[in-house]
Formats: structure tokens, C-alpha cells, sequence
């Protein structure tokens, strides 16, 4: 590919340079997903040039600062081209950070592949191989405020270190970040978030002034104190959270013998299944993690005795998490899974005492939860092993892990508690108790499928024998889902 581009440069005697993350990531071994070429001449007219040869189709990605995309067909990534600004130490300056500043003329590369000099003007070299992340210059991020983001993300992707000047100009321009299109500072944030190890980024993302940037619903949960149960306040329970879920999920080592969870290959695949944005579900647990306790601190109240108490704050954290998540413009498929979770994040705790959660109380939880019952289960653990911290024993942890364990089973093991078999239908209903189509026919089902649940139904028979006693006493209605 990048010979081909050498050539039409050459008919031209134009000169072109392999610059950014494409010489980084060569030099540090890693996968090369994208190639960035600076070149000094149209970029458009060379795009248009080499879609043919190159099978592409061309994208404007820039049109005032004249930056094209090649997207290669069959997966084989994409080339984006950019003019150059003077020689390579002028595009160097116009870039973020010195480790993506490097440049390598193609036409050493056509030549003599192993022999191209990797020309550097900025010291990226030298912050390279001493893993740091350093900004080229004063500007950088007044001149594009998503590399705020980037900044963070690249460090994490690549285990650096952000320099001191650099987070010094990052708190300075903060403010920049609220000019961002949603959409990028969503897939920089998510980036940053579906990294192992995610809550330090998280955390040096709140010192840079950053994150409550991107999630202002946050701010409030500041040193918001809690219940003698929590040994940190909400806010950086939050964050533990998402470390926490990173251990139940398995994403990051834990001593296994003190605090063990329920895994195993089915659970393994079932957390790496793709759930939207092409994140997987693990993803949106941490994400939940995060935001499931945002409504702690307009829901706090001290009662008489000291007691403090957040009455609600599920309910009222789900409409604040879907309208973070709907400004942040992610799909509604992504937002309804966290929000659900968020929604419903203490209910397995709550049905969990006093001897265990009923037939009953499972099956509405798995009702109401929905396609991601399983994921808040583990959203559940995650808040857990959060909430105590250092304090939390071994066989409190257990004890609720047991729990937890017992309505996995249910959904392994196609339990009617988790998945309620049909039955009758509304037409069965309609037609033995001579009914109307309408909300009652619906409201009945559901009243079969608890009572199938609970084991106090088992047949076709007992179903309508059952619906009929229920409209004899005018009970009609099932238990309440949750809003």
C-alpha cells in the first residue's frame, strides 16, 4: 500500500512522510492499525488518485484542514492523508504528543526498508523509550480539545506516564474539553474506561479536572459521606466499583482464595459477547459501575439517629444516567443495558435476605432486569467488594457470593425462575374465558408466569384454572416491574 503511494508521489517528484501512531506503535512492536501520510501535495487529488489501485472508497475526514480517509475494503485498515507543512519538523510541531511526531520519508522506506531513518524533532525518540507522554508544544490542546482525552488514553493503552508539564497544560484547558463533539469525547472516554486497570486512569482523569467534564453528574458525589458500612465516600466508591468489577469480571488478577467469584468458560463468553458500539458486556458493567450510585447525593437524608439513607437513588439514577448517556450520544441498545443495571443494582442484595431470595423474588428480578440480569448480578458483587474496601471479610464475601451463585443457577439451568416456559398464550385466554383482546389478557400471562415461578402452577390446566379464579376475585393485575 505504501508503495503504491510512493509511486504516484514519485510521477509527481513529491514527497511524502509515514507520520504518528503507524511509526510509534513500528517502533514499539505493536500491531499497526492505521497508517497516517503526510504528503506535499493535494491530499484529496492523491486520495482520489489511488482509489482504484488501492480498491478504496475516500472520505473527507477534515475538508478545512484537508485530511482524506483511504478505507481499505476486506478489513485491511485505512490510510489517512494529510498535507504536509513545510518539511517534517514543521508537520512534527502541529502534532499532539512528541511520541507520535516521528516521521519516515517513504521513499527511504520504497528503497530500503530496514535502513529509513526515523526523523524526530521534538525528542520523541527519547520520551519513547523512557515511556513518557509529552505534548509538543503550548498549543496543542487549544488546537484540538480531544486531545485532553487522548493524552489520557495513551498513556494507559501504552503504560506511560503523562510528563508534569503536559498534565500541568491538560488542568490549565480543561475547560476545552466542553467544545468537543460528544462523539469523540465518548469513544476516547470509552477507550480509556475498557482499559485493564481502568480505575487509576479514572482517577488521574478526576486530578486533571477531566472527568466530571465528561460526566458532570458526578461532581455532587464529591466527599458525599456514607453509611459506616462504606469506607469510602460516593465518588471514589464509584471508581472502586469499576476496579471491582474488573476483579469479579476477571480482568485483572485477584487473590483468589480470600475473594473468589463465580467463573467459568460459559460465563467467560458470555461477558466478551458484544453488546453494542463493539464493546463487549464487561464493558458496560464497569460503566454502570461508575455511574450507579450518581444519585446518592440528591437523595441523601440523616435521620434522627444519625442514620444516613438514599432512599430512591436507584430510580432516580437511571433517568440521570440516560440522559448522560443519551448526551454522550451512545445507542439506545448500550444506553437501556446500563441504565437498566444502574436501575436495578440493589435488587439482589435486597431479595437476598433473610434466608435467601423466593422463587417469587427471582423471577421478578430476572423479569425486570431483562437481558442483563446476569450482568447486574455481577454489577451486585462489584458494589460489594467496593463498599466495605479493606474492611470487607472473607466470609461476609462469601455468604453473598452464595447468594449470587444460586441465581446464576437459575439462568444456567433454564430454571423457570429465569426462564418461565409458556404455558398459554392470550389466545388460550380469550378463548376459555371469552375475553376481549386487550391490557387484561397481558396482565394475566404475567400473573401465570409468576405463579409457574413460584411453583404454584404447572400445567396448560392449572394456568387457566388459576386465570379464572383470578378474574372471579377481580385480581388481575402481576406484581409491579420496576420503572
Amino acid at each position: 500500500m505504501l508503495a503504491t503511494v510512493q509511486r504516484h508521489l514519485a510521477q509527481q517528484n513529491a514527497q511524502g512522510y509515514l507520520v504518528g501512531g503507524a511509526v510509534r506503535d513500528a517502533l514499539l512492536d505493536r500491531p499497526i492499525e492505521d497508517l497516517d501520510v503526510a504528503v506535499a501535495v493535494d491530499p484529496k487529488a492523491l486520495a482520489d488518485a489511488l482509489r482504484s489501485p488501492l480498491a478504496a472508497s475516500v472520505v473527507a475526514l477534515d475538508e478545512r484542514r484537508r485530511t482524506f480517509r483511504l478505507v481499505l475494503g476486506r478489513g485491511r485498515g485505512v490510510l489517512d492523508l494529510t498535507p504536509l507543512a513545510g518539511g517534517p519538523g514543521d508537520d512534527a510541531q502541529r502534532r499532539d504528543f512528541t511520541i507520535d511526531a516521528l516521521a519516515v520519508a517513504l521513499g527511504e522506506l520504497a528503497a530500503e526498508p530496514a535502513a529509513a531513518r526515523v526523523i524526530d524533532t521534538v525528542g520523541g525518540l527519547s520520551d519513547l523509550r523512557d515511556g513518557v507522554v509529552r505534548a509538543v508544544g503550548d498549543g496543542v490542546f487549544r488546537d484540538d480539545g480531544a486531545r485532553l482525552l487522548r493524552g489520557v488514553r495513551l498513556a494507559a493503552e501504552l503504560d506511560f506516564t503523562l510528563d508534569d508539564e503536559t498534565c500541568s497544560l491538560i488542568r490549565r484547558d480543561a475547560h476545552l474539553l466542553e467544545s468537543v463533539a460528544a462523539e469523540r469525547v465518548r469513544d476516547e472516554f470509552c477507550r480509556i474506561l475498557a482499559h485493564p486497570g481502568a480505575a487509576v486512569w479514572l482517577r488521574l482523569l478526576d486530578r486533571l479536572g477531566l472527568l466530571t467534564r465528561i460526566l458532570p453528574e458526578l461532581e455532587a458525589s464529591r466527599e458525599v459521606t456514607q453509611p459506616k458500612e462504606h469506607h469510602w465516600d460516593v465518588l471514589q466508591h464509584s471508581i472502586e466499583t469499576v476496579a471491582a468489577a474488573e476483579r469479579v469480571l476477571r480482568h485483572v488478577s485477584d487473590d483468589e482464595q480470600r475473594f473468589p467469584t463465580p467463573w467459568d468458560d460459559e460465563i467467560a463468553d458470555y461477558f466478551a459477547q458484544e453488546a453494542g458500539g463493539g464493546r463487549d458486556r464487561g464493558f458496560f458493567v464497569k460503566l454502570a459501575g461508575l455511574l450507579h450510585d450518581v444519585a446518592k447525593p440528591a437523595t441523601k437524608t440523616i435521620e434522627a439517629d444519625g442514620r444516613i439513607r438514599f432512599l430512591g437513588h436507584p430510580k432516580l439514577g437511571a433517568r440521570m444516567t440516560q440522559e448522560a448517556m443519551e448526551r454522550l450520544r451512545f445507542g439506545n441498545r448500550e444506553t437501556g443495558a446500563v441504565v437498566t443495571m444502574v436501575r436495578e443494582h440493589l435488587r439482589p442484595g435486597l431479595i437476598s435476605r433473610d434466608g435467601g431470595p423466593s422463587r417469587r423474588a427471582v423471577y421478578r428480578f430476572f423479569r425486570d432486569a431483562g437481558d442483563v440480569a446476569v450482568d447486574t448480578l455481577y454489577l451486585s458483587l462489584a458494589d460489594h467488594l467496593a463498599a466495605r474496601g479493606p474492611l470487607l471479610e472473607a466470609d461476609e464475601w462469601r455468604r453473598n457470593v452464595e447468594q449470587i451463585h444460586g441465581m446464576l443457577d437459575n439462568w444456567r439451568h433454564q430454571a423457570p425462575e429465569a426462564h418461565p416456559p409458556k404455558l398459554i398464550d392470550g389466545h388460550d385466554l380469550m378463548r376459555e374465558l371469552g375475553l376481549e383482546p386487550g391490557p387484561q389478557v397481558g396482565d394475566l400471562l404475567e400473573v401465570v408466569k409468576e405463579a409457574l415461578a413460584a411453583g404454584e402452577v404447572s400445567t396448560a390446566k392449572d394456568a387457566l384454572a388459576l386465570a379464572r379464579r383470578l378474574l372471579k376475585r377481580g385480581r388481575s393485575h402481576p406484581s409491579p416491574r420496576t420503572e
